[in-house]
């Protein structure tokens, strides 16, 4: 074979493997301009965000106050759409007549009495305003578990301490060039709320702890969160979702004999970087069925696997299916 037919034959592989990556998951008309597919996807399956009436997701667009207590609200009950109720004299007094904002009252209430969000001063909660990166992060942090009375996030130095927080818990994994202090879009938006849920939540831990001079004091530590047999961490997906994400190979896309479904084989799954003990022990593989979309664009490459694993006599449930880079 001459050297133009091996470059010939090394740009078409090149090629192909680019549009194999480029088109997996893709649903919305403007998803070219997407950079946070993997989030955008998964945010989507989980049902936290959305799109537009006409096909878009619009990802340069920004998240609005009123907006993001819904997505928290959301996440924070499995994706499901959660019974939240108002109060006979609301909180805040621009929402409830507020033509662009009542209907996100009750959500707002939700996560003002669980001290996800404040107001801006004066009674107000300035639902149709801007979301900031830094806001959201607070959003995120309370919601894994902080609080802002321990961690400084009320007060002067709040937004410092946040993105500390923020940045020792991944949330601005992948978007260490952001301005946090700028209002987010809905691209990043996702990206963020992405990496909340694969973080692990936090508790406190209260000792008591002797002094030099044998007067005890109270000593409260943040700890990550330990599931019921008290030594694994759980992340937000866990908890609320009862998902995981495992790494492997994509290995079989069959369609469901008689389905608009198909079936899938993951080839040595990984979960937290060790064997997933669902997994086959002999073949080392993990199959499943009735997965909405045809991953076949994806197939031999390496992937993460969106899953709420099988329980209770309930099959298990794929949300998506992602090529790792």
């Amino acid at each position: 074979m001459n050297l133009k037919k091996v470059l010939s034959l090394v740009l078409c592989v090149a090629m192909m493997l680019s549009v194999m990556v480029v088109g997996a998951g893709a649903a919305f008309s403007d998803q070219s301009k997407i950079k946070n597919t993997e989030a955008v996807d998964a945010c989507t399956a989980l049902n936290i965000i959305g799109g537009y009436p006409d096909g878009s997701f619009k990802p340069e667009g920004n998240i609005t106050r009123a907006e993001v207590t819904k997505m928290i609200c959301v996440a924070l009950n499995g994706g499901k759409n959660p019974a939240v109720s108002t109060n006979t004299t609301p909180t805040f007094s621009d929402v409830r007549n507020n033509a662009n904002a009542a209907w996100a009252e009750g959500y707002i209430e939700s996560c003002y009495a669980q001290g996800i969000v404040s107001g801006v001063g004066g009674g107000k909660f300035a639902p149709n305003g801007n979301v900031t990166g830094v806001q959201l992060a607070k959003m995120l942090l309370v919601s894994l578990g902080y609080k802002s009375e321990n961690e400084g996030f009320t007060g002067n130095a709040w937004a410092t301490n946040v993105n500390v927080r923020a940045a020792q818990k991944g949330l601005y994994k992948g978007l260490e060039k952001m301005d946090t202090n700028a209002a987010i879009t809905r691209d990043n938006a996702a990206q963020m709320v992405w990496n909340a849920l694969n973080a692990y939540e936090v508790e406190y831990k209260t000792d008591l702890i002797a002094g030099a001079d044998g007067k005890l004091s109270t000593q409260i530590t943040v700890q990550d969160k330990l599931g019921l047999d008290g030594t694994s961490k759980i992340t937000l997906l866990e908890d609320k979702y009862d998902a995981i994400a495992l790494t492997g190979t994509l290995t079989r896309v069959k369609q469901d004999k008689g389905k608009s479904t198909y079936s899938i084989t993951v080839k040595d799954p990984k979960y937290n970087g060790k064997d997933y003990t669902g997994a086959d022990s002999k073949t080392k593989e993990i199959s499943y069925t009735d997965v909405t979309k045809d991953y076949s664009d994806l197939l031999y490459q390496n992937v993460r696997v969106l899953v709420k694993p099988d329980s209770n006599g309930k099959d298990a449930v794929v949300y998506g299916v992602y090529a790792t880079h």
